[in-house]
């Protein structure tokens, strides 16, 4: 208890701070405080997830399938609500992580296989949340899929393969993203953290106080409304990290602005882990500023897709 205790005061009183000399908000101790939340945020969402799977079944009526593991599973709306919001939690972490790491352009001091792990798995939190919100079953779960499959087939080549390997539209339209969610990304997000989470693994103390902090929020926080699938409503979205290529894919074309465009980011990341680029600070802010423009669209999303459904509506 007296370590659990230590370990939340040094995060609360020090994370803004250098050990050694002058202040700094992207300190040491703060970065990897927020390492330690995002891992055990993914832990938590990993079990709870498993105890989900148990009764989720990805064929069939998927909608009143979930409806009924929510409500009539004993503990099913407790550890749905904990697996959301700990899956909310390992994105959000994740994103401040790699912000901290960026902003102080650590990725100088690294291994370039161990930035190029460490991008990775942050890109791959996002299509790990995004396979999620498919498996709800609901309208939005289904317009989420459906607009991944047609987005995947417009990649050259290899596109319509890929489209078969995420999704195979029919009766199976959950099997893919539901293995891909309880599986293969779960395992390559490990795979790539290596040695990172063997020693994120010892720092059970934040862990401790974010599954009880996500566990006490499970009694007030309400669910996003699932939509029957058959219902006639307009404004149907993806999750909230889509929005803004949800927006844009209203006026520009699928591959520019469902694939390039937020690739273009995640590869400038990727190329920060080779010398002959990071040396090079321009390409640094150049990086800097691509985020910069994706969360002003982001923003911009969240404001104009309801009033646009009004509209459309």
């Amino acid at each position: 208890m007296r370590r659990l205790y230590c370990q939340i005061a040094n995060f609360l009183t020090c994370s803004f701070f250098q050990s050694q000399g002058g202040s700094s908000f992207f300190s040491d101790r703060f970065g990897r405080s927020l390492a330690i939340l995002s891992w055990w945020a993914f832990i938590i969402a990993l079990v709870s997830g498993i105890v989900l799977s148990f009764n989720y079944r990805p064929w069939g009526n998927v909608y009143l399938a979930l409806s009924k593991l929510t409500y009539q599973f004993p503990y099913g709306i407790f550890f749905r609500k904990l697996h959301y919001l700990s899956g909310q939690c390992f994105l959000l972490f994740a994103l401040a992580h790699m912000s901290e790491h960026f902003l102080r352009r650590t990725f100088l001091h690294m291994k370039p296989i161990e930035w190029l792990r460490l991008v990775s798995a942050f890109f791959l939190s996002f299509p790990l949340v995004f396979t999620g919100f498919i498996l709800k079953g609901d309208k939005e779960g289904i317009f989420a899929g459906e607009v991944m499959v047609n987005l995947a087939r417009e990649i050259p080549i290899v596109g319509a393969g890929l489209a078969m390997l995420l999704l195979k539209p029919g009766e199976d339209f959950f099997l893919r993203p539901y293995l891909h969610h309880t599986v293969t990304l779960p395992l390559l997000v490990i795979f790539l953290l290596g040695g990172h989470r063997r020693r994120l693994f010892l720092e059970k103390g934040l862990g401790l106080l974010l599954l009880v902090i996500l566990g006490v929020l499970t009694f007030f926080y309400q669910l996003p409304p699932d939509i029957p699938p058959r219902a006639e409503i307009a404004g149907i979205t993806g999750p909230w990290f889509f929005h803004g290529i949800q927006l844009l894919l209203r006026y520009g074309s699928p591959l520019m602005v469902g694939i390039l465009w937020p690739m273009t980011p995640i590869s400038f990341m990727l190329a920060l882990a080779f010398p002959l680029v990071s040396s090079f600070r321009q390409f640094w802010i150049l990086t800097g500023i691509l985020w910069v423009i994706h969360l002003i669209v982001l923003c911009v999303a969240w404001f104009l897709l309801p009033i646009l459904a009004g509209v459309s509506g």
